[in-house]
């Protein structure tokens, strides 16, 4: 166990050196998301269209992804260019981190570590909280975008503040009000860890770019069937009407999906000659 401690702490390090940028770069991002979504809020204020904003409302703006999707009413089929930009930017940390220790580095770790699987545990975990962390920096530069723009109008707490708000932001009246904001999040980041750790597997048995399609293949898949299965619909606020009954089906598929994929990087790790 202090062997597999220390190539963790090796692991975390070398993981915060390559990707310290890029969640520079995301806060710059959602800072800009985030000034755009309560600079219009603020007029609205002062229209009286809307009485007040929330962090909650903020938050499922930003994840409201893409609108209904009916075939039948041949309609065009609603991307979300934003979402995708978010999902496919956490996937490119993850993926380059991975490909970064495809080297002798790489190896002389996994001799240190003595196992394989060591390197792949040590892996999986930095991967999930790169995505949790992640979410709390969406949501922590949200806050403070919101504190700066608002000041007292802006309300820290993860709820919708009204009808007219969920009218406003998702031109829709079946979301309730009463919906649970703070579970919402918690499916999101679920998505995202989930996302993260498919394109984990793939870069570490064969190629990133192979994680990017299957994902993509999945985001496209549940805007084409607003159901519980389609775990992505969970990451889509418009969808929460057709997915929200079934939540815990769609957080038992992910969780399953997670760990499914721990055991494969586990057997894959321990038949594979990597020296």
């Amino acid at each position: 166990m202090k062997c597999f401690i220390n190539v963790f702490k090796a692991d975390l390090k070398r993981f915060w050196n390559i990707a310290w940028k890029m969640y520079i770069a995301l806060i710059v991002y959602c800072f800009m998301q985030a000034m755009i979504f309560f600079t219009n809020m603020d007029k609205s204020i002062s229209k009286g269209k809307i009485s007040a904003v929330s962090l909650g409302d903020s938050l499922m703006d930003f994840f409201k992804g893409a609108k209904e999707f009916y075939p039948e009413r041949k309609l065009a089929m609603d991307i979300p260019v934003l979402e995708i930009f978010v999902l496919l930017f956490l996937l490119f940390i993850v993926a380059y981190y991975i490909n970064s220790d495809r080297s002798a580095l790489s190896k002389s770790i996994m001799i240190a570590s003595r196992s394989p699987v060591y390197w792949w545990v040590s892996k999986y975990i930095i991967t999930v909280l790169a995505a949790m962390v992640y979410m709390i920096l969406i949501i922590i530069t949200f806050a403070v975008s919101g504190f700066i723009v608002l000041r007292k109008k802006l309300s820290l707490k993860m709820h919708f503040t009204s009808k007219e708000n969920i009218r406003l932001m998702l031109g829709s009246e079946e979301i309730s009000v009463q919906t649970n904001v703070v579970l919402l999040i918690i499916l999101c980041t679920l998505c995202l860890i989930t996302a993260c750790i498919i394109t984990l597997l793939v870069s570490y048995v064969s190629n990133s770019i192979f994680g990017f399609i299957i994902n993509l293949l999945l985001f496209i898949f549940s805007i084409c069937y607003m159901k519980w299965f389609g775990f992505y619909n969970y990451m889509m606020m418009y969808r929460i009407p057709h997915v929200y009954g079934k939540w815990y089906l769609g957080a038992l598929l992910m969780a399953g999906i997670d760990v499914a994929v721990m055991a494969a990087g586990v057997i894959y790790s321990r038949k594979r000659d990597f020296l």
